[in-house]
């Protein structure tokens, strides 16, 4: 009876485990809970549903929360920094989405939450790959940090508080200046505050992802994901006792993020691993079936290769055979020198006859 064919896994710990995720909205993947936006160069992209949780709190909290000189509020301030949140993280995701491709990766569909992407942009194999995958949104946010610091700097005089803004404090505003200043200070602001938190040694984030490609250089891509993981828990595990003891809100709610996503990756790993000790003996993997037929290929082709030597040594030797019948006769050829010419004879008529 014919088995059928084995269901290709994304979760085998032997095939790509940096790449398990699946776009497509589903029960069984919450990093795919998301709505689609728009379509960028053949790149889709979706909003997650804790940017959008993250968005109503930030804007429900400003209008009608208790007024603080260090956040943001009033409804069209609070609107600004939403807005300018989401435009720099889509600059960021749409740039790294761009590069990666272009370096041999792949980007489709791709998440953004409000530190970034949580999946589809995987970059090409190796670290080094990897590694410019995650600096490539250090950088933007670099390039954006000097062009509005400089401009804000300009505009107003004031280099320390609007071309260098706390980024926990946003009592600059409670100056009056025009609107569309107060909007670019607010874009100026969350950037930066954006560009710092990504850089926290934490999955998802781009320092997760820093620390992910130094992982993958030294383990390899099937301990990479598990390490990572681990020491994501474990930052996030300190920062988030740093945030309640200094109470900070913004930290804490990103340390828990971290942690969440770090162990739901370790439980699609650790799955994954479970489906791969329990398969059949007959189940092979595509991989593995791969494997075998290059293994049975080269043996085939060695040994094409040792007969063509073999034969090649056995038509010189005949050469030189013939070379002393018509020197000296054929009664003068020794035992070895007669084998190995019937040798050859058997072997040319068998040749003949196929």
């Amino acid at each position: 009876m014919e088995l059928p064919a084995p269901e290709q896994r994304h979760d085998d710990p032997r095939g790509t485990p940096m790449t398990w995720e699946r776009s497509a909205p589903s029960a069984a993947n919450p990093l795919a809970w998301s709505l689609p936006l728009f379509p960028i160069a053949g790149i889709h992209f979706r909003v997650h549903f804790t940017f959008i949780v993250y968005a109503l709190v930030v804007v429900l909290r400003g209008s009608y929360g208790p007024v603080e000189e260090s956040s943001v509020h009033g409804a069209s301030t609070v609107g600004m920094a939403v807005g300018a949140l989401f435009l720099l993280v889509f600059l960021r995701e749409a740039v790294r989405a761009l590069v990666v491709r272009a370096s041999g990766g792949s980007a489709e569909d791709v998440v953004l939450w409000p530190l970034g992407s949580l999946q589809g942009i995987d970059p090409a194999p190796g670290w080094l790959a990897a590694l410019l995958s995650a600096a490539v949104g250090t950088a933007v946010s670099a390039v954006a940090f000097a062009a509005m610091g400089i401009t804000l700097g300009t505009l107003t005089g004031d280099w320390m508080g609007a071309g260098l803004p706390n980024p926990i404090s946003a009592s600059w505003l409670s100056n009056p200046h025009a609107w569309w200043i107060d909007a670019l200070w607010i874009a100026h602001w969350t950037g930066v505050q954006l560009a710092l938190l990504a850089l926290l040694p934490m999955l998802p984030l781009d320092g997760g992802r820093i620390m992910e490609a130094f992982i993958l250089r030294r383990r390899g891509e099937y301990d990479t994901p598990r390490i990572a993981a681990a020491a994501t828990l474990a930052t996030a595990s300190t920062a988030g006792l740093v945030a309640i003891v200094r109470d900070l809100g913004t930290l804490l709610t990103v340390a828990i993020s971290c942690a969440g996503f770090a162990a739901f990756v370790l439980w699609r790993l650790r799955a994954g691993d479970s489906v791969a000790a329990a398969r059949p003996s007959w189940m092979t993997s595509h991989d593995e079936s791969e494997e075998r037929e290059s293994r049975e290929l080269r043996a085939e082709r060695e040994a094409a290769e040792q007969e063509r030597q073999t034969r090649a040594a056995e038509d010189r030797a005949v050469d030189l055979i013939l070379e002393k019948i018509a020197r000296e006769g054929a009664d003068r050829l020794s035992a070895a020198e007669r084998a190995t010419l019937a040798r050859a004879t058997d072997r040319r008529r068998g040749g003949s006859q196929r």
